[in-house]
């Protein structure tokens, strides 16, 4: 019986050994089966970011808007000049010069003059030289509206406070006033550019921001900041600070400009830095920081003559200058200060000077803007300095308004460059 059972037995061995030499071979690195490679991304056949062969939704990698794992160029949504999609940064290098859309990314931008010249679209900056000829918008009244505070201070001494002095002599010489015109939707967060308009002899703070003597329109005529309400609404400037000042009406423009300089540089300036949203700074040690870049000048009549003293040793201050209806009398000596005084570090960006065609003084002021033209090389009337006639305008209020108007237009967008316009190192 032991016979019969031997075969079987040994053909059921000899099964098992079969069985496990077989799963060894298998498990064996020298004898197993490579494991297949995946598809590369190469060998897909992408169209809109998806591969027709098999189906596969491409995982983009977005480097400069386009795709590099499968081309796709992303059809950008664009905020604020980033793509939400891909992150793509647009550097608005191309715009219309009517429309101001950009060609690359289809968002509105302003101009970006260098030298009076736009960056983008080559075009010169549009001003208005008929007070007939405004653009609707300033004719129709504003959806929203900025605030004014007023502040004085003692002369000399003393902080600067809230409220306006008791007395209304604008020759009082205790005490000056100050308003400050905050935009619609004034953010106490964010930075502003600051303008500081300046009026002319006998009149005070109150001129520029209060007295309805200013532009005509159908509804009667506009104070500053009902001005500044239609021009930021209807997109011909961007949202900023405007602020009138005072200056010491005793003496001449030469013999003021230098009291109210120290005023503006060691009281004014300062007190706008510590309490509104602007690009100037205090720092911890009490220290004040201008910034020139996005400060403004702008002045009429005496303030303006005021100014064009203050230009050869404030452009720290400012960078940016109108100066209306106000001739300086000594060709010589100012284009020799303003050489000596102007540098490539504290560069004129801007200096914007106009006159009413029936004001007595217009053509001799442009006379001397043409000197300063051919004998300053920090101010080339091909770069940064023009000097605008206005047609039918006198020396009067409607005539600077326009002048505020055509200058903050370029002020703040506009700037300056030193080696292409030939300024002294």
């Amino acid at each position: 019986m032991r016979k019969h059972f031997r075969a079987p037995i040994a053909a059921l061995l000899a099964l098992l050994l079969l069985l496990t030499a077989g799963c060894g071979a298998q498990s064996s690195p020298e004898t197993a089966e490579p494991t297949p490679e995946p598809t590369p991304a190469h060998a897909h056949s992408w169209q809109h970011g998806v591969c027709t062969s098999c189906g596969k939704v491409c995982e983009h990698r977005w480097e400069n808007g386009k795709c590099r794992l499968c081309g796709m160029v992303c059809l950008h949504r664009m905020e604020d000049g980033v793509c939400e999609i891909c992150g793509f940064g647009c550097a608005h290098a191309v715009h219309d010069g009517e429309t101001l859309i950009c060609g690359r990314c289809g968002q509105k931008v302003d101009h970006s003059f260098v030298n009076g010249v736009c960056t983008r679209c080559g075009e010169k900056p549009f001003f208005f030289t008929e007070l007939k000829k405004l653009p609707y918008a300033l004719t129709v009244p504003a959806s929203s509206h900025g605030t004014t505070e007023t502040f004085h201070y003692p002369l000399h001494v003393g902080e600067v406070v809230p409220g306006a002095h008791a007395t209304e002599l604008p020759e009082d010489r205790r005490m000056r006033d100050l308003i400050v015109y905050l935009p619609p939707g004034y953010d106490p967060e964010a930075q502003y550019d600051v303008v500081i308009v300046v009026p002319g002899a006998g009149h005070n703070v109150h001129s520029w921001m209060e007295w309805p003597h200013h532009l005509s329109t159908p509804v009667g005529r506009l104070t500053g900041p009902e001005l500044m309400d239609r021009l930021i609404e209807s997109g011909l400037i961007p949202p900023m600070i405007l602020v009138a000042a005072e200056y010491y009406q005793s003496g001449t423009a030469e013999e003021i400009a230098v009291p109210f300089e120290d005023d503006l540089r060691g009281r004014v300036l300062p007190f706008l830095a510590a309490n509104y949203g602007t690009y100037a700074s205090i720092d911890e040690d009490g220290v004040f920081h201008p910034a020139p870049e996005h400060f403004a000048y702008v002045a009429a009549s005496f303030g303006a003559m005021v100014g064009w003293q203050m230009i050869p040793t404030a452009t720290d201050l400012f960078s940016y200058w109108a100066l209306l209806s106000g001739a300086f009398q000594n060709d010589e000596q100012l284009t020799e200060r303003i050489n000596e005084g102007v540098s490539a570090e504290h560069p004129i960006h801007w200096l914007y000077a106009g006159d009413g065609q029936l004001a007595s003084g217009w053509r001799p002021y442009m006379h001397r803007i043409e000197h300063l033209n051919e004998n300053c090389a920090c101010l080339q009337t091909d770069g940064n300095l023009c000097f605008l006639t206005l047609d039918k305008g006198g020396h009067s209020y409607p005539t600077w308004d326009v002048g505020l108007i055509n200058s903050l237009q370029v002020f703040f967008r506009s700037r300056y460059d030193p080696a292409q316009a030939g300024a002294p190192a």
